[in-house]
């Protein structure tokens, strides 16, 4: 009976995925459309300062649609990796520098704690900066000021082979027992904005390089989330 459900919940969620990824493609242009046209009306109104101002959070609103279409999007689409030597700090450092403006006046210590001579592997590098920026952004969401984020690595085996893991950890509340069990499932999220599938997103990302993303120990302080990545 479990696994009935199971099986109806996946194709409950796949068919929700392909009606909303047909949506998100067709909707693009009109997006674009509307786009255009408050970026004109946006000069038009000049030094109206009320209407500028509704112009700007109806911008706003166009982005986070936007962002939520290609979320989706970016869900239901298969992941085809453009693979190439790089060393991993290269990717979590490039992530944490996109998040420049969300950390712009937070007091935020950032560490990092490697245990490896060689941090290269083979990967998509853009995708990996694409996992990293999920997990950091979700650990400046969750943690209150002063923050700290460590980031610690470490030589392993993964399925008999050379790997490297990476712990992302943050000093935030930390994940309970339903949000542990929960946190990779599509559209499931506890943000009073987004669409739960940040980090469904990342756990493909990783599976697709053979590798395995997960929930790490739990304990004081906060959150861990452990990327093991076969070299």
């Amino acid at each position: 009976k479990e696994a009935q459900d199971r099986a109806l919940r996946s194709e409950r969620l796949a068919a929700i995925g392909q009606m909303v990824a047909g949506l998100a493609h067709e909707s693009r242009n009109a997006l674009q459309r509307s786009q255009s046209c408050l970026e004109m009306l946006e000069l038009e109104v000049g030094d109206n300062t009320s209407a500028l101002d509704l112009v700007q959070r109806a911008l706003r609103a166009q982005q986070q649609l936007h962002r939520l279409f290609e979320e989706v999007r970016g869900y239901v689409a298969p992941i085809n990796l453009d693979r190439g030597f790089c060393h991993l700090c290269e990717t979590w450092r490039e992530a944490w520098e996109s998040l420049a403006k969300a950390r712009q006046g937070r007091q935020i210590e950032f560490r990092e704690r490697i245990s490896c001579d060689d941090l290269e592997c083979f990967v998509d590098r853009f995708r990996l900066v694409q996992v990293f920026r999920n997990l950091l952004e979700n650990s400046l969401a969750a943690a209150r000021d002063p923050v700290v984020i460590e980031i610690a690595c470490e030589p392993v085996l993964h399925g008999g082979r050379e790997a490297i893991r990476v712990a992302v950890r943050d000093n935030g509340p930390g994940l309970n027992t339903v949000q542990r069990t929960r946190i990779f499932e599509p559209f499931y999220t506890t943000k009073t904005q987004g669409t739960g599938l940040g980090m469904a997103i990342a756990q493909r990302i990783v599976a697709a390089h053979e590798g395995e993303l997960a929930v790490g120990e739990q304990g004081p302080p906060g959150a861990e989330i452990v990327v093991t990545l076969p070299r």
